[in-house]
């Protein structure tokens, strides 16, 4: 906090002022203050005036927070998670979006290949009395300087979709960093439902 304290003798000066103004035939005519001296630019902050040094500092603090708030226009939240279900005909299409570290994977690279899709693996799983296969996995990712992300996405095709009843989630027992995930199941009639997921809930009902 900056504090401006006003001393006594600002108060003398200014009362003086007011009485030479006033025994004074006229007013002395208005002189503009000397403009503000430069910095250079390799002045310690220890040598500058205070004022221009606490702005200084501000500014600089300002800039980290900057930096430190932005990784390609999103929320980067290490723990959390995002996870989308939609139902379509008889498939079940699953996509779970979270940063590289929840994977225990470094965040300057994004995996690729067969090897990548091993993330995809187990991690949910359909509730109800009827049967779904796993038709298709995909993995996709982006990086921003030292913060990355990646889309784990998974189609299931089920014999009878009306009788699931709910997806089961796994990922927080598969990649133990993950602490929680805000889910969201979109019906084919426009159902929502949306529940935030964590180690001790970890199934999301579709009623």
């Amino acid at each position: 906090m900056i504090s401006i304290r006003f001393w006594p003798v600002a108060a003398i000066s200014v009362a003086s002022l007011m009485g030479l103004a006033a025994c004074s035939p006229a007013a002395a005519p208005y002189e503009p203050p000397p403009p503000a001296p430069e910095i250079p630019a390799d002045t310690a902050a220890a040598d500058m005036p205070e004022s221009v040094a606490v702005t200084a500092a501000v500014a600089e603090l300002e800039e980290a927070h900057d930096d430190a708030e932005g990784h390609a226009g999103e929320p980067h939240v290490h723990g959390g998670g995002d996870l989308a279900i939609t139902r379509e005909d008889d498939f079940l299409t699953v996509s779970l979006d979270a940063p590289l570290a929840n994977f225990g994977l470094s965040e300057t690279k994004v995996p690729e290949g067969p090897k990548a899709e091993k993330y995809a693996e187990g991690i949910v799983e359909p509730v109800g009395p009827t049967t779904c296969e796993e038709t298709e996995r995909s993995i996709t990712g982006r990086t921003d300087g030292s913060h990355g992300a990646m889309t784990v996405s998974v189609v299931w095709r089920c014999k009878k979709i009306d009788r699931v009843e709910g997806m089961l989630v796994h990922v927080f027992e598969l990649y133990p960093a993950f602490e929680h995930i805000d889910a969201i199941y979109l019906g084919p009639e426009g159902q929502q439902v949306a529940k935030e997921l964590t180690p001790n809930d970890t199934e999301i009902d579709f009623d």
